[in-house]
């Protein structure tokens, strides 16, 4: 019988596989709070971009407010070793959840005020009509 004088006996080899029995809950905790940061991040810059973008649409005291929930999410961050994924979770959803009522209140705004400068013209794209047909006669 030929065995390998060199790689890993047996032993090594089945202590290896308890060590990372051992650590996979913990490696699968840091997975999920790096995934519900990244995302935390992601919503916040989302929540920023949109905010300016639509900052004449939004009341002042409502951006304020929101932007008090995106310093609450960036202190839950700030202090993940003491947080858990699902506080961070938490914290997250109440941001987005904020920033969707008021995207929403500033996209009907938008279609309002698009609706009334449409409505404007048509009416005077129809008086217009209107009075060519009067030269005519």
């Amino acid at each position: 019988v030929i065995q390998s004088s060199g790689g890993l006996s047996k032993d090594e080899i089945e202590n290896m596989v308890r060590n990372a029995e051992l650590h996979a809950e913990e490696d699968k905790k840091k997975k999920e709070m790096i995934e519900v940061v990244n995302q935390a991040d992601g919503i916040i810059h989302d929540t920023e971009t949109k905010m300016e973008e639509f900052k004449d649409q939004l009341p002042k005291e409502e951006c304020d407010k929101l932007r008090e929930k995106i310093a609450a999410v960036r202190d839950v961050i700030a202090n993940k070793d003491s947080k858990t994924a699902e506080e961070i979770r938490q914290q997250t959803s109440d941001l987005q959840q904020a920033s969707l009522k008021l995207f929403e209140m500033a996209y009907k705004k938008m279609a309002a005020d698009r609706e009334s400068g449409s409505g404007g013209s048509s009416k005077a794209q129809e008086s217009g009509t209107d009075d060519k047909k009067e030269d005519k006669n």
